[in-house]
């Protein structure tokens, strides 16, 4: 079998790399034949194409000299006449004349000067808006029509074009601007008026309208589809196609890299770039002494047709003699492939295993002696075809499940092996037939175990995921009042420095009280030895009382007087005694007390320092407690990490034990199925 299907491949691969005569005759024919005409069109194509494009550069590069001469000789003419004006000597007089301050109208040659520009005016009025000069010691300007700026607001070095001409050193086109009168564009020309030393002495211009400009530029044209640019020195585009070009700078438009560069550094000639979408063929060139720049663009599509026509025309030409050849090929080939093909068709069919085949073909040359032997094969196959009709019976039996069958025919030759192996298929397959009937029945009776303890393997997993559920609701809960006990004990931690910090602060009171009773304790000490001394001087004063008295009573009548007094000296003593004495019992009194006092204090003060030591040592306790707090917050947090692991492998285990459940019962229904199927055999 596998013999067959590796000849039928090998059969496919010939027949896949196999050529018919016919392409053959067409390959080798055509291909010289095509290849031949291809160089010729090549060289044609390059030959003619580069005439074409030649001629197409060279008809681009004719419209834009031309463009560019009639915009140069546009200038040249205005040019010219700025240049003679610059050399007119009434002006340079008039220059020399007027000095810083003087007015130009005060000199002795304005009036000519005055002439001469009007008449310059006057020669062309269509295109000339003005003639003028400007001073430049005295910064004064003065126009054909008389109007003269005041002394020193024309000043020259600060005109944009002033640069530009000395860097020149002679007539420039200044940049245009727009006409504050009717809004036209206009350019000046500038020339610069030197008196006999060389030294510049002011400027002689025309502004010019530019109209006559871009209706010269709208009359030039370029093929069908191209176009032409203006630009000034600086690149300001002053005719496009498009207008919304027009007033901008190239250098600012989307257009190749390589224009800009090349406009930059004045490099002219012949350029492809990309512009407005599309690439474009073109010539860049200068318009004399303007300075301006002329840009011609033919768009590719329209610069290649002449050369797409020629080689359209060429590929036609060929294609046709190809055709030609190939139609007188076929009619060639046709009378040598038909019989080949009806050859081919019969052996093909007998490849297949169709025996029973004629074949028909009329030729006396190699081919109808290459039918006859086909024809003489085709009659001894038709021999065997008993022997394929038996063989083609036993194999439907055998796939209707009948493995004990006999063979009744004598298969002489090759066909006797056919025979032996018919017959060993039969004894094999009944062995192995019985065979898987009984291994069958065992493993449906173990898929049937395997299901059901899958199933209770299931259950079980089902369990353990409810009860892991619980204990991990059960810890969450408790990391939550663990989580609530730590900010208990840092609140009471913070609430037990506060009332640390408070008997710190009573304690540090008490004892300045303490410090204050001792102070006043000393001060009644002071004071009872100044009441001491009182009661001494009282007694003295008493004694010295006693002695006027007496002193009073000798003197008789003259010393009565001094008896009253020492009698009222006497009372006094007496009342300051007893002030004294009472002074004395009060202040003894508030010792005691003081006394009494710090010993309260001192007592006070002991159980404060006692108290702090407390409420540190219990400080410190809670801020223990809170660490502890926090570290079983944490242990808690690692368990509920933990126990949602344990979660995830027990619910993976029930979604595992549950499929396996489902495939002992799908491996159950096939074992119960492979039984069915078995049993159609007959052994």
């Amino acid at each position: 079998m596998k013999q067959h299907k590796s000849e039928e491949k090998t059969e496919l691969k010939r027949e896949g790399k196999r050529e018919s005569i016919r392409t053959k005759m067409l390959v080798r024919l055509i291909t010289p034949t095509v290849i031949g005409l291809l160089l010729a069109g090549t060289l044609i194509s390059l030959i003619a194409g580069n005439r074409i494009q030649h001629l197409q550069n060279e008809n681009i590069k004719d419209n834009s000299l031309k463009a560019a001469y009639e915009i140069s000789e546009y200038f040249t003419k205005y040019i010219e006449i700025s240049k003679q004006l610059g050399t007119n000597q009434e002006l340079i007089n008039l220059f020399e004349e007027i000095k810083p301050g003087d007015k130009v109208t005060d000199a002795s040659r304005y009036e000519t000067v005055m002439a001469s520009l009007n008449n310059i005016y006057q020669t062309d009025t269509v295109n000339i808006l003005a003639s003028w000069a400007a001073d430049l010691d005295s910064s004064q300007f003065f126009e054909h029509n008389g109007f003269v700026s005041e002394i020193g607001e024309w000043d020259i070095t600060s005109r944009s074009w002033y640069q530009q001409m000395m860097k020149e050193g002679t007539t420039v086109v200044s940049e245009p601007y727009v006409s504050s009168s009717n809004q036209d564009l206009i350019a000046s020309i500038v020339t610069p008026v030197c008196n006999d030393s060389g030294e510049m002495v002011g400027v002689a211009a025309l502004d010019l309208s530019l109209s006559a400009v871009v209706d010269m530029m709208k009359e030039q044209k370029l093929g069908s589809t191209g176009f032409l640019l203006l630009m000034t020195q600086a690149g300001v585009i002053m005719y496009a196609p498009d207008e919304s070009l027009q007033q901008t700078s190239l250098l600012e438009t989307e257009i190749s890299q390589t224009i800009k560069d090349a406009f930059n550094n004045s490099e002219f000639g012949a350029y492809s770039y990309k512009f407005a979408g599309s690439t474009n063929h073109g010539y860049m060139t200068q318009a004399g002494d303007s300075k301006w720049v002329v840009l011609s663009g033919l768009p590719s599509l329209e610069h290649n047709m002449d050369l797409y026509g020629v080689i359209l025309s060429i590929v036609i030409l060929f294609a046709a003699i190809i055709v030609i050849l190939c139609v007188l090929i076929i009619k060639i080939s046709n009378g040598i492939v038909r019989p080949i093909h009806q050859l081919h068709e019969v052996a093909d069919k007998i490849a297949q295993g169709e025996l029973d085949v004629l074949l028909h073909v009329d030729s006396n040359d190699e081919i109808g002696a290459v039918a006859e032997s086909i024809d003489r094969t085709v009659m001894r196959l038709k021999d065997y075809i008993c022997y394929i009709d038996e063989i083609a019976g036993v194999l439907d039996e055998i796939a209707n499940g009948n493995l004990m069958y006999e063979l009744k025919q004598d298969y002489a030759g090759e066909f006797q092996k056919i025979k032996l192996a018919l017959e060993n298929i039969s004894h094999t397959l009944t062995g192995t037939i019985l065979g898987i009937n009984s291994s069958a029945d065992e493993v449906t009776g173990g898929a049937g175990q395997i299901a059901q303890a899958a199933q209770s393997l299931a259950e079980g997993a089902t369990h353990q995921a409810a009860a892991v559920e619980e204990l991990l609701a059960t810890v969450v809960h408790l990391s939550e009042q663990v989580r609530d006990n730590a900010e208990y004990a840092k609140t009471a931690a913070g609430g037990a420095d506060d009332v640390r910090k408070n008997i710190e602060f009573s304690n540090q009171e008490m004892r300045q009280l303490v410090a204050a009773m001792e102070e006043i304790n000393s001060c009644s000490g002071a004071i009872s030895a100044i009441i001491a001394n009182i009661e001494e001087i009282a007694d003295q004063t008493n004694l010295l009382s006693l002695n006027a008295s007496i002193e009073a009573a000798r003197a008789g009548e003259m010393g009565k007087g001094f008896a009253v007094v020492a009698d009222e000296v006497g009372n006094l003593s007496k009342e300051s005694v007893a002030a004294v004495q009472k002074s004395t019992e009060l202040i003894k009194n508030s010792m005691e007390a003081v006394k009494r006092g710090m010993e309260l204090v001192n007592e006070t003060a002991g159980k404060l320092s006692e108290s702090v030591e407390g409420v540190v040592v219990l400080a410190d306790k809670m801020n223990e407690l809170a660490q502890i707090t926090n570290t079983q917050m944490e242990s808690l947090e690692e368990v509920k990490s933990g126990i949602n692991q344990i979660s995830n492998v027990v619910t993976d285990n029930s979604a595992m034990a549950e499929e396996s459940a489902a495939s002992s019962e799908q491996l159950s229904a096939q074992a119960t199925a492979l039984n069915e199927m078995i049993g159609k055999f007959h052994v």
